[in-house]
């Protein structure tokens, strides 16, 4: 049975790569897991009634 799950591919950089695989090493996930846990928490964050993050950013001057 095929997956009706939409695909990305994303590049990283070496030293980021590195990072993110200690942390999912950290975690017992793989790579493409960890990701996908951070995403979902990102989307929930941002619509959360409670976060700003559906605000766009203010300039810093």
């Amino acid at each position: 049975m095929a997956t009706q799950k939409s695909r990305t591919t994303v590049s990283f950089d070496p030293e980021d790569y590195d990072q993110l695989q200690q942390w999912a090493d950290e975690e017992f996930r793989s790579v493409p897991q960890l990701i996908h846990a951070i995403v979902k928490k990102a989307l929930i964050d941002r619509h959360s009634p409670d976060s700003d993050s559906t605000q766009p950013a203010e300039p810093k001057s």
